[in-house]
């Protein structure tokens, strides 16, 4: 049976290529007449993007301080989000983070919403949905073609939970074994090695994230992923047909540009207005976007060396490519028509947002 009134409580990650997807599905959710509790910290959601005073009834911001920690100089004053923090800092600030379930725990004993849908790192969140039987959500803010890479159930990073699904650096340069069409979607040898080791080092916070990742897709009862299948449809039906898990997929209204680092939330963003994207990925998730990109036929790669290295004469050859070139012709078509998909905010709000507010209301059955 359906339910009219419905409460979500949305639990981003602490980085703005994070917290703002998570932002505007809470705006996609309140259209829909849905409550959301938004909980972070409070300077994170002092930085996010003013709520329509249409949506302040349906939308609540949740601010808990971020925990400290025993060395308190540890992280810079004030820092709440990855951007406050230096790249080798981010571990305490995941550990921080992690303290953030007790006040959680405490909020959701009270108000029992109907749903929990966080992000990958909120992995103690997997208990508190089952100690007071609250339905589990994991929002990827990832391409489906990441999910897909990471994804072969019941493995994902570990086979068991010990021994690592990807045994070596090298394993991570070439698309898996269960790809079922071409791709060109894996890490480089340069990019592998950091890769592998960002995924499975156990940080100051206690776990890897890697394990974190495997937890939450593991114990969710869906995953929401910020796509479509008029761009990803290949990866999309594999990814439901190799976790056995609905796709509720969300696509997201955005602004353009051209040179990037082939983030996922920024690909979203240039594709809307019909640009051809030059992309430069260095780390997490832009690798596999940037060949996803460049399949898709959207897109084209600054060359590099083995090395990762890369010129300014590179640069510009790949940006000629894209903006002057005859050759670049067919890479300007795709754009454009990738703009139509993007852009198309009746696809994002009633297609697919829709179909998604109806799992939500009938509790995650599949007879919607």
């Amino acid at each position: 049976m359906a339910r009219d009134h419905l409460h979500v409580v949305m639990l981003p990650w602490s980085a703005f290529g994070h917290l703002i997807p998570f932002f505007q599905l809470s705006i996609a959710l309140a259209k829909s007449g849905i409550h959301v509790s938004f909980v972070s910290t409070p300077r994170n959601i002092q930085r996010l993007p003013k709520l329509p005073p249409s949506l302040a009834t349906f939308i609540k911001f949740v601010e808990f301080p971020l925990p400290t920690l025993d060395n308190n100089d540890i992280l810079p004053e004030g820092a709440e989000a990855s951007v406050d923090v230096p790249a080798d800092k981010l571990e305490y600030l995941k550990l921080a983070y992690d303290r953030l379930q007790y006040p959680i725990n405490q909020f959701v004993a009270e108000q029992l919403p109907d749903w929990i849908i966080a992000d990958f790192s909120a992995h103690w969140a997997v208990e508190i949905a089952q100690n007071y039987n609250v339905g589990f959500i994991y929002f990827v803010v990832f391409s489906a073609a990441t999910v897909v890479f990471f994804g072969k159930p019941p493995n994902y990073f570990f086979v068991g939970d010990q021994k690592q699904a990807w045994p070596s650096p090298e394993s991570l340069t070439s698309p898996p074994e269960w790809l079922s069409f071409p791709s060109s979607v894996a890490f480089r040898g340069y990019e592998a090695v950091w890769a592998h080791a960002g995924a499975y080092t156990e940080d100051a916070s206690g776990i890897s994230d890697a394990a974190r990742f495997t937890k939450v897709v593991r114990a969710c009862k869906a995953l929401a992923i910020r796509s479509c299948r008029e761009f990803e449809g290949e990866f999309l039906s594999l990814q439901e047909k190799l976790m056995g898990k609905p796709k509720e997929i969300l696509a997201h209204p955005s602004i353009g540009g051209s040179l990037f680092h082939s983030g996922w939330g920024s690909a979203i963003e240039m594709l809307q207005f019909g640009h051809c994207l030059v992309v430069l990925p260095f780390i997490f998730d832009q690798p596999l976007n940037a060949r996803l990109l460049v399949d898709k036929g959207v897109a084209v790669e600054v060359e590099r060396g083995e090395d990762g290295s890369f010129s300014r004469d590179g640069i510009a050859k790949a940006v000629k490519l894209a903006m002057v070139l005859e050759e670049g012709d067919n890479l300007r078509t795709s754009a454009r028509e990738a703009a139509a998909i993007f852009g198309d905010e009746n696809l994002h709000q009633v297609n697919y947002i829709g179909h998604f507010v109806e799992y939500l209301k009938h509790g995650g059955s599949n007879k919607i």
